[in-house]
């Protein structure tokens, strides 16, 4: 191989490895479970979460507020789930969090028992609610749970 060769097959390689990078979500570093963490909006509001008690329930079905025994294709494990609004107006965002386990394989928040017990309202500064949220745990026990904003994981709760 001639060396433009060389040189045109390592810039394509490196072009390939950068854009894989670019898609791979980033993962921030985990805190332990029951740590409060904030996050600032694009607003310039301050939202903060704090995830408690991931446990499994004894359910093999849905059975919470506004739900009606909704079946489940594995086990319901919940997170008790504290926000805060710490500056400004905001949003709990309920849809962004996933359970995860050590291997990586994740586990969306059920959109049927969106925190049913959490208000999604708009929160004014200095308000504060605590409620759960609900996993189908198909796999291995989950020992994570983390707020991804669809690109990156921007809080990261793991077991100690």
């Amino acid at each position: 191989m001639s060396g433009l060769s060389t040189a045109a097959a390592t810039t394509g390689a490196v072009a390939v490895v950068v854009a894989l990078g670019m898609v791979t979500p980033a993962t921030s570093s985990a805190n332990p479970i029951g740590s409060e963490q904030q996050l600032v909006e694009s607003t310039g509001s301050v939202v903060a979460y704090t995830v408690t008690d991931l446990q499994p329930t004894n359910s093999t079905t849905l059975n919470v507020p506004g739900t009606t025994g909704v079946p489940l294709a594995g086990r319901l494990w919940s997170a008790t789930t504290t926000v805060a609004a710490v500056r400004g107006s905001v949003v709990p965002a309920m849809r962004s969090f996933n359970a995860r386990t050590a291997d990586g394989q994740t586990y969306r928040v059920l959109d049927q028992a969106l925190a049913p017990d959490l208000d999604v309202s708009p929160m004014s500064e200095g308000q504060r609610t605590t409620g759960h949220i609900y996993f189908d745990v198909t796999g291995s026990a989950p020992t994570v749970v983390a707020y991804n904003d669809g690109a990156q994981d921007r809080m990261v709760w793991a077991s100690q």
